[in-house]
């Protein structure tokens, strides 16, 4: 039964932060919307220098390209444009002066001439960021492209059949959509969801709890002739509702967001319908129970509210896990893994921007699972304040 105490605690909450603009813009807004604009910003950045460097002229660095004539009238076919180097391989990718530079090796000729295979350097860095890397892929082709064609030339010259040299003929059947596909590029909304949820409700679990035990004002407030459960209990209502309405937000500055993502230059897709939006939001409903629960007790048991804040801003590295988990390793989906909080909703988030059907058994698995321990940690944090040694700083 929701008593009077608890709704003017609530209200109060809601209120007072509500009127402390500064916290409402760090926490609320910039915690919806930093998210999608930070993923649309990189994401369309890092596709535009991809395509970018796949259709720029290709500027190779060669040396000893008097070796190679015919490789040179091939390159040149192909619209490269080839430069003469001052300085090592070596130091020139190290310098970053170049992604990748092809060196040829003196023999070439006499090799090409015997009918043995020719020998050529391709100096780059693997481990470089960004677009370099497609430089480095657009010389192993052209070489490739080279060598198979004078390898082609060189048994059609014996009266043999090129074909014969492929001895198997790999099909491919890539059962990846164009969703999926997409979907590799959005692997991160999970993390910004829950992310964007616990930040929503950190402020206010924290300022409502060791805040105020560190401004003394607890004290006269339980001197009032109403439950400590009452009390408490409404401002863990109010730090749920500021977490709910971040993850509302992020939600809503996703799905405006999306049409900006250039999924057709890359040759994806990506669609959330509202009812796509809904499942997220059902499943996300009880985690922010339990992050408010989380922060309230860890708030609880801190002295002042730095303190705390240093305690909640290490508990947020927690989403963090399971997100990282399913970016990098192959999980299949096994139904006991929806019982288990944040994990369940990675796995819900990421099967839906798939386009994958979810049963509605794992989808309520998930809700029930988080939303239990949810409640039983806020029965937990509402019951600390029924100890007199959580009222005191000192």
């Amino acid at each position: 039964m929701i008593t009077k105490a608890f709704k003017t605690v609530f209200f109060k909450e809601v209120m007072e932060n509500l009127r402390d603009k500064r916290t409402l813009m760090s926490s609320v807004i910039m915690g919806s919307f930093m998210g999608p604009l930070f993923a649309l910003g990189m994401i369309s950045m890092t596709a535009q220098m991809g395509k970018e460097k796949a259709e720029k002229q290709l500027e190779l660095p060669v040396i000893n390209m008097q070796f190679a004539q015919n490789l040179e009238k091939h390159l040149l076919s192909n619209d490269v444009k080839i430069l003469t180097l001052d300085k090592t391989p070596e130091a020139a990718i190290k310098d970053k002066d170049h992604d990748v530079v092809l060196e040829i090796d003196e023999s070439f000729s006499d090799a090409m001439q015997a009918g043995t295979p020719a020998k050529v350097k391709v100096y780059y860095d693997a481990s470089a960021k960004g677009a370099a890397n497609v430089s480095v892929r657009r010389v192993k082709a052209l070489i490739n492209g080279y060598s198979s064609s004078i390898g082609a030339m060189r048994l059609q010259l014996r009266g043999v059949s090129p074909n014969l040299m492929n001895v198997v003929k790999i099909e491919n059947h890539d059962q990846a959509t164009s969703q999926s596909k997409g979907a590799q590029l959005m692997l991160f909304l999970p993390y910004f969801l829950i992310m964007g949820l616990f930040v929503g409700s950190m402020y206010l679990a924290i300022d409502t709890t060791a805040g105020e035990k560190e401004r003394k004002s607890l004290e006269p407030l339980f001197l009032n002739p109403v439950s400590r459960t009452s009390i408490l209990s409404g401002k863990l209502a109010a730090t749920v509702s500021f977490g709910l309405l971040t993850l509302i937000l992020t939600l809503i500055a996703f799905k405006l967001t999306l049409p900006f993502y250039p999924m057709k230059k890359l040759g994806m897709s990506l669609t959330l319908g509202l009812d796509d939006l809904l499942v997220m939001l059902v499943v996300l409903i009880p985690l922010a129970v339990l992050a408010g629960s989380v922060q309230t007790i860890i708030a609880a048991f801190s002295k002042s509210f730095r303190e705390a804040q240093t305690y909640v801003s290490v508990v947020m590295f927690i989403p963090l896990i399971p997100s990282m988990l399913l970016m990098f390793m192959p999980i299949k989906e096994k139904l006991w893994m929806y019982a288990i909080p944040i994990l369940n909703q990675n796995i819900v988030i990421n099967s839906i921007i798939r386009g994958e059907q979810i049963g509605a058994a794992a989808i309520a698995l998930t809700v029930l699972a988080t939303l239990i321990l949810g409640l039983a940690l806020a029965w937990f944090a509402v019951r600390l304040y029924n100890k007199e040694s959580m009222l005191f700083t000192d």
